[in-house]
């Protein structure tokens, strides 16, 4: 049985001549909420896409739920992610956003009213993506990130841009997901200043212990 969500090894991503992410080596278990914790500019975006099989590794290897990042379609299936930003179609609802993505997953159909709900959009789901506020279109992202039950879950800078109340909005919606979903895996990023630069890998277990870890990652582009 795997008890590992992500575990790195060496993981580095160079652009030219510029290091974008350094040789980087950690574990997530599964069970555990994690916060990946840096300024613009450390890695933290390049290293999730390395993970999800967006780009390829300079240097390095990684696994997720046991399986090798070299091969992302034998446990993307069980992950969920919102990197850089959600993006739907502006002339849609978010309901029927979140229909067309369900229907090329083939996930359950009747999931979609339940995650609306779920992120506090019950009422607005019939209402156009392009009238959404920021806070509510972050949310939205959210739920498409929730439609096939992930054991990971996977969300970059998921309060990047919102006022004071839509970071309180999304920080409750990740406090209910880890509530619910206790087996699984919440990876988010966070942009937040980490003294001498790089970033911090921050963990917390269902136990609530906590543990902080500096990492070498160095760089240029998030």
């Amino acid at each position: 049985m795997v008890n590992t969500a992500i575990s790195v090894s060496d993981l580095s991503k160079k652009y030219d001549d510029r290091l974008a992410v350094s040789h980087i080596n950690f574990e997530v278990p599964l069970g555990t909420v994690c916060g990946f914790v840096g300024p613009n500019g450390s890695g933290k975006t390049t290293t999730m896409r390395m993970l999800l099989g967006l780009i390829t590794p300079t240097t390095g290897h990684g696994h997720i739920l046991g399986e090798p990042i070299e091969h992302p379609e034998k446990y993307l299936s069980r992950v969920g992610a919102m990197i850089e930003g959600p993006a739907f179609y502006p002339a849609l609802s978010g309901h029927e956003n979140l229909m067309v993505l369900a229907r090329l997953g083939g996930f359950p159909a009747e999931r979609v009213q339940t995650l609306l709900e779920k992120v506090g959009l019950g009422d607005r789901g019939k209402s156009k993506y392009k009238t959404y506020s920021l806070g509510m279109k972050q949310r939205l992202g959210i739920a498409a990130a929730l439609l096939p039950e992930p054991k990971l879950l996977m969300l970059d800078e998921p309060t990047n841009g919102l006022d004071p109340e839509g970071i309180q909005e999304v920080r409750a919606l990740e406090v209910a997901i880890d509530a619910r979903h206790q087996g699984a895996v919440r990876l988010s990023t966070r942009d937040r200043n980490i003294s001498g630069g790089g970033t911090a890998l921050n963990r917390r277990t269902n136990r609530g212990a906590t543990e902080s870890r500096r990492r070498a990652v160095t760089g240029a582009n998030d």
